[in-house]
């Protein structure tokens, strides 16, 4: 599988900017099984965002292993957030299993 967009995107003999970045979200959003990673929200393509685990404001890079999927209200609550500020055990939907799950894709 493709690690980041750029390697998508060097294959643009075969796909469409727009395809490879669509495949690449698509490969994020399958590898957490269309869940929230933060609360577990089941998703929908519809419902469903990209978070940087470690965001762009804090030097987080955009490749496969510091993206998730993300509902919403999530996505917009943790912000530039680190994760280890935010999703502790003081956060409602905080769950161990999931923070490790996060702290193993990264």
């Amino acid at each position: 599988m493709f690690h980041c967009e750029q390697d998508l995107l060097s294959n643009l003999i075969v796909l469409t900017t727009n395809n490879a970045r669509h495949r690449f979200r698509q490969y994020i959003f399958e590898a957490w099984g269309w869940k929230c990673a933060y609360c577990g929200e089941q998703l929908t393509p519809e419902t469903a965002t990209i978070d940087h685990i470690i965001p762009k404001f804090r030097g987080g890079q955009h490749i496969r292993v510091n993206m998730c999927c993300c509902c919403s209200p999530c996505n917009k609550a943790k912000s530039t957030s680190k994760l280890e500020d935010w999703y502790t055990e003081e956060n409602e939907h905080y769950c161990e299993e999931r923070f490790v799950k996060l702290k193993q894709w990264c």
